[in-house]
């Protein structure tokens, strides 16, 4: 039989001479033959024909574990098996890997619909009656113990975010708040909120989404610090006033760019939702 060293294994089938140490140490690919005179490991062709085998298990994403036991080749049967778990895992990830580029996708088509605001700053603030679409959302209700004016949506995007996170949900913009009295907003004495993101549904999160809009409300951009956004609520009831609109009430805030997207305050970009008519809040 002939034997080869593990250099020349290792540069016959371009391996690092310390992986075939790991592997010869977790009995994943142990040396056929050590010499007693030096310990110099030898390997058969038998067993450097594993090492192929070996780099195209790892790369199709299987455990070392897993091809110790594959390398055996016993039967069918057990190699169909192992196929079959790793298409398992593999179909999950793939989903996986499709709702985060959904997620992203929808993130950056934000990003542009708040750049493009942004470009339209010097035009006059444009007030419009407008379709609230429907959103599939996470949905927590927030007591207010203390104001905090200027960093409120940063409180409770964090909040939302970490709920999302441990039931394994996808969230994606935008972060949209719900105040029963908009004029308690404006002054700060609101004592509680309600918060939403849409979330991708995966027949998993039934139980944990909620439906959120679907209704007629007036419509406004406002642009910058949170600190002014009581002015744009004013020029939406004076101009509801005007057209003799009844106003509800309530208001949701809809966060296109705000301090996920950018540091300086006078980039934000929040839509201020209120509804009208006998809207019911859902």
């Amino acid at each position: 039989m002939e034997w080869y060293s593990i250099g020349e294994v290792s540069k016959q089938c371009r391996i690092p001479i310390r992986t075939l140490r790991y592997y010869d140490d977790i009995g994943l690919l142990k040396p056929e033959r050590i010499s007693p005179d030096n310990n110099y490991r030898y390997y058969s062709k038998e067993g450097m024909r594993k090492i192929p085998l070996i780099k195209y298990y790892k790369q199709l994403g299987f455990k070392l574990e897993d091809i110790a036991t594959m390398l055996e080749r016993q039967n069918f049967d057990m190699l169909e098996d192992y196929m079959e778990k790793e298409l398992i895992d593999v179909e999950k990830q793939m989903a996986e890997l499709q709702k985060k580029h959904f997620a992203i996708q929808e993130w950056r088509r934000l990003l542009k619909q708040g750049e493009s605001f942004l470009a339209d700053s010097k035009k006059e603030r444009e007030i419009a009656i407008a379709d609230f679409p429907l959103y599939r959302t996470m949905t927590f209700h927030y007591e207010v113990k203390e104001q905090h004016a200027a960093d409120m949506e940063v409180l409770y995007s964090n909040i939302l975010v970490e709920l999302c996170t441990r039931q394994n949900v996808f969230a994606y913009g935008p972060f949209i708040l719900y105040f029963e009295d908009f004029g308690r907003r404006v002054d700060h004495t609101f004592t509680g909120v309600d918060c939403y993101t849409s979330v991708i549904e995966d027949g998993t999160n039934d139980g944990l989404t909620t439906e959120v809009g679907g209704f007629r409300a007036i419509s406004v951009v406002h642009r910058g610090d949170y600190r002014t956004i009581g002015q744009s609520y004013r020029e939406v009831q004076e101009w509801a006033d005007l057209e003799n609109i009844k106003l509800q009430g309530a208001s949701y805030e809809r966060y296109i760019i705000d301090p996920w997207s950018t540091k300086d305050s006078d980039n934000y970009v929040t839509e201020l939702i209120l509804p009208i008519g006998g809207n019911e809040h859902v």
